[in-house]
């Protein structure tokens, strides 16, 4: 069980570093789409709102990467993870992509990023 925690922090490393990468290329169509939720989000300077999203982000990756590794510890087994992950991450794009939600091909993009590198990395880590 403390390897698998171990494990699934170090795959949230890297998935909150491609986060961070991706914000950096989509934030301005991310910092848009809430702004056109709601009024008071939308009166806050551009600069606090992409430091908020980034800070969700970055506490996201926590999240995932915990959750992960004790899933991985229930789990036991590396391929039956790394296809769950996989597996959620498709269930979860096509649910985006029928339910033509908002920013929808960034949905796509974050679920194969929480799955993918999740689903791959944490069994990796775990073995070493």
């Amino acid at each position: 069980m403390e390897n698998s925690m171990l494990a699934g922090t170090m795959g949230d490393a890297v998935l909150a570093l491609i986060f961070v990468v991706y914000l950096l290329f989509r934030g301005k169509a991310v910092i848009a789409f809430f702004q056109n939720l709601d009024e008071s989000i939308a009166r806050m300077p551009e600069r606090e709102l992409f430091a908020v999203i980034l800070v969700g982000f970055l506490g996201a990756s926590l999240v995932f990467g915990g959750l992960s590794g004790l899933v991985y510890g229930w789990v036991g087994s590396g391929q039956t993870f790394t296809a769950i992950g996989l597996g959620l991450a498709m269930l979860f794009s096509i649910l985006a992509a029928v339910r033509r939600t908002p920013l929808m091909s960034d949905k796509i993009v974050w679920n194969f990023a929480v799955g993918g590198v999740l689903g791959v990395l944490v069994p990796f880590f775990a073995s070493i």
